[in-house]
């Protein structure tokens, strides 16, 4: 009889040299998530996929100023999300020695995870210095407590 046909046919075969630490990186990650090893391999090449399509479309910096869309990681299961937070930010803005700096401060519970559903929180800001380039950034992603907000 045999086993069942499957739609997804794994018949690509892969070998992995690892050294030492990856190898412990790896028992760690299985001991953590319960996971195969090719389990492992098969999420992360999944994850580094949809980071780079996504790199495609959210790029930092747009005309007329810096993008506000970001990709980040969900608490509760680690999924990338994107998000967009045009409409979360308070910009305030300073004059500097090459022009103006604006800071886009955000704080928010209004994004669940595409994968997991769970709700969490983003807070922190992204610096435009000077006007038009991305300068840097704090994001923090946290589980949602609603005692907190």
């Amino acid at each position: 009889m045999g086993r069942p046909k499957i739609d997804d046919v794994r018949d690509k075969l892969y070998r992995v040299r690892v050294n030492d630490e990856e190898e412990q990186m790896l028992n760690y990650i299985c001991g953590r998530t319960g996971q195969r090893k090719s389990d492992v391999f098969r999420t992360a090449v999944r994850e580094y996929y949809n980071r780079e399509r996504d790199r495609e479309y959210s790029d930092y910096y747009e005309p007329g100023g810096i993008s506000l869309k970001r990709i980040v990681d969900c608490p509760y299961c680690g999924a990338a999300n994107r998000i967009d937070l045009e409409d979360e930010c308070e910009p305030s803005s300073y004059e500097r020695s090459m022009g103006e700096e604006v800071i886009y401060d955000f704080d928010t519970t209004a994004f669940d995870c595409e994968r997991c559903g769970e709700t969490f929180r983003v807070h922190g800001y992204i610096n435009e210095y000077p006007m038009g380039a991305f300068n840097f950034e704090e994001i923090n992603v946290e589980k949602y407590d609603e005692d907190e907000i």
